[in-house]
């Protein structure tokens, strides 16, 4: 390894240490711009129960029960590289200078792991442990969703499958333009750059704005002009669903009230036209910095930014806005592909933070809208309690609207205990069916008091 490649891997395994010790790891902008970091960590927490599985099984075989958590790190990279990668244990030891006195341990454990049965390791476990192992998914997952009304098994299973099997899902982009000739050339220079790398760009049937490519050709359109101009931006197909549901117009008023890093802010300013009054606020003062840089490239200019957190907003008085987006932070069941640190959080303490802050930005949403004003609200989590369940509080006050039919109907609501005749502005998008991540989507008109 050259100096530099030993600084990125002592960083790499410095963080796998700290996630070991049970803290909360947020990776720096350095740290997500070196792509060795970036893709080994969050690939070996993607496999994180995976990897540890089959590292206690080895361990306990080799009666090495007990080790230091930076020998622990390192297996666990050492595991994602033989597992993942099928590199030799010889090729592996040779990368990883081990040192004499622990060249006989580490190759013991190492060939074990070439040796280790999936099939002698499951051969007594439930079928949901059997998916929890092999698909590296939490079992409190598994668990609330396998409940009448939500998903059966093979459902939750294709899910999980499509969530996991990130080379066979599309990647989404668009334009990042307003004018629409300006559009048109952009496509059709993008066209031609990605014939030239052998790459078909296909039009989304349902939003015309969207398009996709094979996600695994996603390196190579990051080497291109368009995304190297800001000409284009990867944005998931539901996460633009969401703005095209809030159809923005030019005289409109909106506010984006959870709005960083800004993808939905530009978008809202790209389907008005530049013309609608916008304000994005968010908690978290860097996210918003970054939204900032996102809309200048855009040259969008009728919004305004606010560093808040969405449920004390600096507003003088109630009924100012004739839209609101309130894309809420959530558990993030549904984007397991793009942020599997996530996984690991998932607990029964965890939904109840985020549905208690969830039904505070709603109230605080609900306040700030025009009577007859449009709230359209959505969350990347399969859970019922973030998406049903949180918006059945709320329908004295809000009245459902239509949603394009090409959603997925929400979950069978008499089955949860609800009124399912008041559910009609409500739609979900799974992985497996959409190829998307998995959303909940609805929107509403403000009764007037």
């Amino acid at each position: 390894m050259s100096n530099k490649d030993k600084q990125s891997f002592n960083r790499l395994l410095y963080l796998l240490e700290k996630y070991l010790d049970g803290k909360i790891v947020n990776l720096t902008h350095q740290d997500r711009n070196n792509s060795f970091i970036f893709h080994y960590y969050h690939e070996i927490i993607r496999y994180w129960n995976k990897i540890n599985y089959i590292l206690k099984k080895t361990l306990r075989i080799s009666n090495q029960l007990s080790i230091k958590k930076e020998k622990k790190a390192l297996f666990f990279y050492s595991l994602y590289r033989i597992l993942f990668e099928q590199v030799s244990v010889k090729d592996l030891m040779r990368e990883l200078n081990i040192k004499k006195s622990q060249k006989n341990i580490f190759s013991s454990i190492f060939t074990r792991i070439n040796t280790f049965s999936w099939e002698i390791a499951l051969k007594n476990k439930s079928d949901k442990e059997k998916l929890s192992i092999t698909e590296a998914i939490p079992t409190f997952f598994i668990d609330h969703l396998l409940h009448p009304g939500v998903m059966d098994f093979n459902f939750l299973r294709e899910n999980i499958l499509a969530m996991n099997n990130i080379e066979k899902n599309r990647l989404y982009l668009r334009v990042n333009a307003f004018e629409q000739e300006t559009r048109y050339k952009i496509i059709r220079d993008l066209i031609k750059d990605l014939k030239y790398r052998a790459i078909a760009l296909i039009q989304d049937k349902e939003i015309p704005e969207l398009y996709h490519v094979p996600h695994h050709k996603k390196r190579q359109i990051l080497k291109g002009k368009p995304y190297l101009e800001g000409k284009i931006i990867f944005q998931d197909k539901a996460s633009v669903a969401v703005v095209n549901i809030l159809s923005p117009h030019p005289e409109d008023y909106i506010y984006d009230m959870c709005a960083a890093p800004g993808n939905k802010t530009s978008l809202i300013a790209q389907y008005s036209n530049n013309q609608a009054r916008i304000i994005a606020g968010d908690f978290n003062s860097t996210r918003i910095l970054s939204a900032k840089t996102l809309l200048s490239k855009l040259d969008a200019s009728n919004f305004y930014l606010l560093n808040t957190d969405g449920i004390e907003d600096p507003f003088r008085s109630p009924n100012l806005f004739d839209k609101i987006l309130l894309d809420a932070p959530c558990t993030g069941s549904g984007s397991f592909l793009t942020n599997p640190e996530l996984k690991w959080r998932q607990s029964e303490s965890f939904l109840y933070m985020t549905t208690t802050l969830q039904e505070k930005l709603i109230e605080s949403a609900i306040n700030l809208l025009n009577p007859n004003g449009i709230l359209v609200y959505s969350v990347c989590s399969f859970y019922p309690e973030e998406g049903e369940l949180q918006i059945s509080k709320f329908l004295s006050r809000l009245r459902p609207l239509p949603l394009p039919d090409w959603l997925s109907s929400c979950y069978n609501l008499k089955v949860l205990g609800l009124d399912d005749s008041n559910f009609t502005g409500m739609g979900r998008l799974f992985p497996s069916v959409h190829q998307t991540q998995g959303f909940f989507i609805g929107k509403f008109k403000k009764k007037e008091k």
